[in-house]
This record gives C-alpha cells, sequence and structure tokens, in this order.
C-alpha cells in the first residue's frame, strides 16, 4: 500500500502517520525532487492533501485519477475548480475535521447575541448605563435550527442539549439523532424556519445552496430570531439579509464567513457590521490550539478505515459543484 503524504508536516506528524500505517509504504512530497513526486504520485493508491491546490502542482494534478482515494484536510471543496480535475478522481473531503470549534463557536454565538453583547458594549463604551431595555433571551426557552447535519452540525447538536434547548436539523436526507426534537428534509425549509428561534448554517456551498437563505426565507422568519453562518456567506442572500437587519433591529446574526474574506475583504469593513444586531468573526470558528492536529487526525483516521474496509466519511459528489 503507497500513501503520498503531501503537506509538508513531517517533521511534527512523522510518529502518528507512521502508528496509523504501519504496513503502508509511505511518500513525503516535502521531501523529494520533482521526477521522485511524479514517480511518487504515479504509484499511489491514497493521497493525503491539504487542499489539492496547496501541495499538488498543476503539472501533477492529473495523475490524482489513479489513487482509489484523494483525501483533503479541509472540510470545504468549494474553493476547487472541478473542471480541472482528473474526471475519475475518488476525492474525500474532512467530514467533522474542525467541526469542535466550529459547534463551540457557534454556541458561543448564540448566547452573545441572545444576552445582547454588542449593543451592550456599545452603550457602555458611550457611558450608557442601562440595565433594562435591552430584548435578552434564554437559550432554554428557544427551538435552534441546526442547518446541515454532516460533521458540524453534529458536533453542534452534542454541545447544545445542557442549555435545555428544543433541537431541531434539517438536511437533504432526513437527520437521525436521539437528541434532536424534530427532523425535517430540504423540501421542507419553509416549516422548518418559521417554527425556529435560532437558524445555524452548517451546509456544504454547492449549486444547490447558493443564495438557499432568500428574501422569501428570510420573511418567514421569526421577527426576533437569530441567524447564525459558520458554513458560507454565499449561502444567503446578501442584499436580502442587509435589508432584514437595516428594517428589523431585533432580528440579530452571526457571521463567521463573508462574501469576500482575506485580501478582498473590504477595508471599511463589511456593511452588514455597521449595524448594531450583527456581529461577527474572520473566518476563524474552527480554531483553537489543538485544532490543527484534531483535523489532520480525523483525516488520517478515514484514510485507515478505507484501507480497513470500514465506512468512511466525506465522499465528494463532484456534480454538487460543477456549474
Amino acid at each position: 500500500m503507497n500513501i503520498v503524504i503531501a503537506p509538508p508536516i513531517k517533521e511534527t506528524y512523522e510518529k502518528d502517520v507512521q502508528a496509523l500505517f504501519p504496513d503502508a509504504a509511505l511518500f513525503w512530497l516535502e521531501e523529494l525532487d520533482e521526477e521522485k513526486r511524479k514517480k511518487a504520485l504515479e504509484k499511489a493508491d491514497v493521497v493525503l492533501s491539504r487542499n489539492i491546490v496547496g501541495d499538488i502542482r498543476k503539472e501533477e494534478i492529473p495523475l490524482l485519477a489513479k489513487p482509489a482515494m484523494v483525501q483533503t484536510t479541509r472540510t470545504g471543496v468549494d474553493h476547487l475548480d472541478f473542471k480541472k480535475l482528473p474526471k475519475d478522481i475518488r476525492l474525500y473531503c474532512n467530514s467533522g475535521g474542525w467541526a469542535r470549534g466550529i459547534a463551540e463557536s457557534a454556541c458561543g454565538m448564540i448566547i452573545a447575541l441572545n444576552r445582547c453583547l454588542r449593543e451592550q458594549l456599545y452603550d457602555l463604551q458611550q457611558g450608557k448605563f442601562h440595565i433594562l431595555g435591552y430584548h435578552q433571551k434564554l437559550l432554554s426557552e428557544q427551538t435552534v435550527l441546526i442547518a446541515g447535519f454532516g460533521g458540524i452540525g453534529q458536533a453542534l447538536a452534542e454541545v447544545l442539549p445542557p442549555f435545555h434547548c428544543r433541537l431541531t436539523a434539517i438536511s437533504r436526507h432526513l437527520p437521525k439523532s436521539p437528541l434532536l426534537h424534530k427532523a425535517y428534509t430540504m423540501d421542507q425549509l419553509e416549516e422548518a424556519v418559521k417554527e425556529a428561534d435560532v437558524l445555524v448554517l452548517a451546509l456544504p456551498f454547492t449549486k444547490e445552496t447558493e443564495g438557499l437563505i432568500s428574501r422569501h426565507i428570510l420573511s418567514l422568519m421569526k421577527e426576533d430570531s437569530l441567524l447564525v453562518d459558520v458554513a458560507r456567506a454565499q449561502l444567503i442572500d446578501r442584499e436580502a439579509l442587509l435589508d432584514k437587519v437595516k428594517n428589523n433591529p431585533r432580528f440579530h446574526v452571526a457571521m463567521d464567513v463573508w462574501w469576500e474574506e482575506n485580501e478582498a475583504y473590504p477595508k471599511d469593513g463589511d456593511p452588514l457590521l455597521t449595524y448594531p444586531n450583527v456581529i461577527g468573526s474572520a473566518h476563524n470558528a474552527e480554531m483553537s490550539s489543538t485544532a490543527h492536529r484534531e483535523a489532520l487526525m480525523n483525516a488520517l483516521h478515514n484514510i485507515r478505515a478505507f484501507l480497513d474496509g470500514k465506512p468512511v466519511k466525506g465522499k465528494v459528489n463532484r456534480k454538487e459543484y460543477e456549474a
């Protein structure tokens, strides 16, 4: 069994990888020259890559057609141009690899919005000390709808029960968990959002989910509900959300993801953040001192399961991403 490790992680994780795959021949691309990289990829049974485009060279991409498994350490694959990938690539994303941090971040965002922390902070900074007057809410009195019940959605479902909220979930396939009070499929989205006090987006960004939270769906949400997005900003109609936030100060939003990010992020900030009923973070909900190790080990254990003939997670259907 030949396993190619594309990310430059040998110094830190060599012992972990060897312990999981004592029966495999390991090829670390970081220490190979151009010709040896090519040969390693040509005979690879499994390839581990961070995100394909970062550690596999352009001229090496066609070689990814042969391996029985190409496993990424990232969860999302919407950054990939599938037209440039081999048609026969067997790609697996890192489902659940970053879920623990994202779930805790989503939970923290819900609480921060419920307790009106941004509004209170602003008032305190202005010298205003109001004990009353904020529309604070209790999570224990709310129905939380998790949209997307993959690794992140399931992790959030495990975090929330101590708060005694009514937990619901919606996904393409009917979510199944003893933690849920109710489950929906995507054709029941309108019904589900009408009942929710909190909507958390944990869906992948695909052709079908782009713009899913439309002006119409936003109009169905309760006047004082919360919207938390830890998935992709493109799931939401941007202009419709701006209008909703502007015209309804009791509607609260938390965003970890944005329509423009990194160098493309607006120099004067996203317009959404000019409103006091919005909080945000810089697409780092997953981060912690252990996040990178957890994500890598999750991907490696998925490879181990694949080699052992056990159930695996994260198989990517390219048709969901191709234009």
